[in-house]
């Protein structure tokens, strides 16, 4: 295997987690996208097809204990030590019947702190929802910039209108993994540079603060001088305008989404609410429960508390964490995309 086939062949890897926990994506069309077609002609593919559903469950599983049940491991067992210490004392003392608190309240303070939290996680959601449509428009503006970039450039005089739809396309594919780096809040930008097309473009990146403004304002230029040497007509010019201010929205409402974080008081308050209910429950329910009460307290609060876990978890759709968009994935299964007219990726990527 060549040096190139391997590097794409780890990067295929490297993405296979984030995309096991993306249902909507295709898994085995994603993780094939990721490998040359050259070094495995004629062999079976590397991945198969469809996946062991053992090692699918084990998968499910060691996901929603780290993300939601392992935060909260520490409150059920506190919990389940109360509700089994509170049948102890009733069951020798009887004391808990004398200062009982009556069903109708306790009934209600639960439902209403389940509404709340129902409410809370379809808000969470709905940020989360809103993120991933926003990237689907961008999926979809890239597919459109290709279109037109091979479209619209001369292409009766293909040998010279190549090398400039090339750069067009690695510019877009430099923008959506700056973009995508941007809003998980990291600063390394060696995923940038192999698309940029000249070391000089790496030097003047280098001094920007935001990658992302920089290359949509550099594929703005390089438009409008092939506009001007009269590469592409005024309205090829408006249509590509128009692709990149589509591309300019979604970075805005990417960026409104991450940079406001949900009302931590409501938050906070919600949290306490919550877990003060449930370390209340085993005292209020055991006279009436009895043994069983040792098993109810657990399991009312292990629901209420998985909702809060699972709505802060959606808070922020763009953390590299598993609940949230697998941006990796998405990213390099668009550079596939866009770069696959123009031979292998990897031997496009120049390095400054």
């Amino acid at each position: 295997m060549s040096v190139n086939g391997f590097i794409d062949l780890s990067r295929a890897f490297s993405t296979v987690r984030e995309v096991e926990n993306f249902p909507d994506l295709d898994h085995a069309g994603i993780l094939m996208a990721h490998v040359p077609a050259a070094p495995f002609e004629g062999r079976p593919p590397p991945f198969p097809r469809k996946a062991d559903p053992q090692v699918t469950m084990l998968s499910e599983f060691d996901r929603i204990w780290r993300r939601s049940l392992s935060p909260i491991r520490k409150p059920l067992f506190l919990i389940l030590v109360l509700s089994l210490l509170a049948y102890l004392a009733d069951l020798r003392t009887h004391i808990l019947r004398a200062i009982a608190m009556p069903d109708q309240p306790l009934a209600l303070m639960g439902a209403l702190i389940g509404v709340v939290l129902a409410f809370r996680t379809n808000l969470a959601y709905a940020r989360w929802w809103e993120a991933r449509i926003l990237w689907g428009h961008l999926v979809n503006a890239s597919r459109t910039w290709l279109r037109q970039v091979k479209s619209f450039l001369d292409v009766t005089d293909l040998p010279h209108a190549r090398p400039v739809q090339r750069e067009l396309i690695l510019l877009q594919v430099a923008f959506v993994h700056a973009l995508r780096t941007e809003l998980r809040g990291e600063e390394e930008r060696t995923e940038i540079l192999p698309f940029l097309p000249s070391p000089e473009l790496a030097k003047q990146l280098a001094r920007e603060p935001r990658a992302s403004c920089f290359l949509l304002a550099h594929m703005s230029r390089r438009v409008s001088e092939n506009c001007a040497r009269q590469a592409i007509s005024g309205f090829q010019f408006l249509a590509l305008d128009r692709t990149l201010t589509r591309m300019a929205d979604v970075q805005g409402g990417c960026e409104r989404i991450r940079n406001t974080p949900f009302p931590q008081q409501y938050d906070r308050f919600l949290e306490i609410l919550t877990y003060t209910y449930s370390f209340l429950l085993p005292f209020g329910i055991a006279d009436e429960t009895g043994p069983w009460g040792v098993v109810i307290s657990p399991f009312v609060a292990l629901i209420l508390l998985m909702l809060n876990q699972i709505g802060r978890n959606l808070e922020n759709p763009f953390e590299d964490k598993l609940d949230s968009i697998p941006l990796t994935a998405l990213s390099q299964s668009l550079e596939r995309e866009l770069l696959h007219e123009f031979g292998n990726p990897t031997a496009a990527r120049r390095t400054p």
